[in-house]
């Protein structure tokens, strides 16, 4: 690919813009570090917590167009960040304590009780 965008004649400002576009989402998503995973520790007494995350990203786009110069494109992301864990480091040892998401669970028994129900209630 051709580096250096203004000089190449057959790019138009719309293919500039869309390379920008994705590189800059590109950017984002190759800039996930432990930064983003743990937060900075908090002392509390003769103890240090460190709270975990998990971080999802995902996106798609596309582009089309005819042989008239009739085109166009879209695109879209999302990302979302949720606790996990808390690290917990004192004088009596490391503990990893997990963050339960009760609506999670619940949103997943309702789903399984269900699923088992229609099971055995067949139609006839």
């Amino acid at each position: 690919m051709n580096e250096n965008l203004s000089t190449d004649p057959t790019t138009t400002p719309d293919d500039q813009r869309i390379r920008a576009t994705m590189s800059s989402g590109l950017d984002r998503l190759m800039s996930v570090s432990a930064d983003r995973v743990f937060a900075e520790p908090v002392r509390i007494g003769d103890r240090v917590v460190i709270p975990a995350a998990s971080i999802e990203f995902s996106g798609g786009f596309g582009f089309g167009g005819d042989g008239n110069s009739n085109g166009g494109g879209g695109g879209g992301g999302h990302q979302a960040g949720r606790p996990v864990a808390i690290i917990e480091a004192g004088p009596d040892g490391v503990r990893v304590k997990p963050v339960i998401d009760f609506t999670r669970v619940g949103l997943t028994l309702a789903a399984a009780a269900l699923t088992v129900w229609r099971a055995t209630h067949k139609r006839k």
